[in-house]
């Protein structure tokens, strides 16, 4: 019998949307200490890695702006620029004002932190097999459209309060 570790309900006991809903901090939580705990060796935290992963989301020139990061990463413009002053500090990354708008900070990678990660590459994808061998294909297809479903009705209940807001504003 599976069990909930908070109250030790047994799973089919609880309606299954809660315990998805539940289910993603735990394994939120357990990710990042896994994360932080294989990272301890080299002074970079997961959230320092999910930075680092954000950014090469971007083509590399000019390279995104801190505000384009924030918003992929779903965090505040602060968040991201702690974690990305960390990794400054590290030689990781570099900051620097934009050539048009000084006002805006450009996030690019450091030959020292493409280094890096192109000599962890195998070790990540051993990570990601063994953190999914106990899977199937289609659990894994299932599990992605039922995430980015969830994600789209975020966005949707996003821009619902941001019109609310400005309306009630006006």
């Amino acid at each position: 019998m599976e069990v909930l570790i908070l109250k030790r309900i047994p799973v089919e006991e609880l309606d299954k949307r809660k315990f998805l809903f539940g289910s993603i901090f735990l394994l939120s939580n357990r990710l990042q200490a896994l994360g932080d705990q294989s990272l301890m060796g080299d002074d970079l935290t997961l959230r320092q890695w999910f930075l680092t992963v954000m950014i090469l989301q971007f083509d590399e020139a000019p390279g995104p702006t801190l505000g384009e990061v924030a918003k992929l990463m779903g965090t505040s413009h602060q968040n991201v620029k702690q974690l990305a002053l960390k990794l400054r500090d590290k030689d990781f990354l570099s900051m620097d004002k934009d050539a048009s708008d000084g006002r805006m900070l450009r996030l690019r990678l450091t030959d020292k932190s493409r280094k890096f990660w192109d000599g962890k590459e195998e070790e990540q994808n051993q990570f990601i097999e063994t953190l999914f061998q106990q899977t199937t294909n289609e659990e894994v297809q299932k599990t992605a459209s039922l995430f980015q479903k969830i994600f789209k009705t975020i966005e949707d209940f996003d821009a619902s309060k941001e019109t609310e807001s400005k309306t009630v504003q006006k």
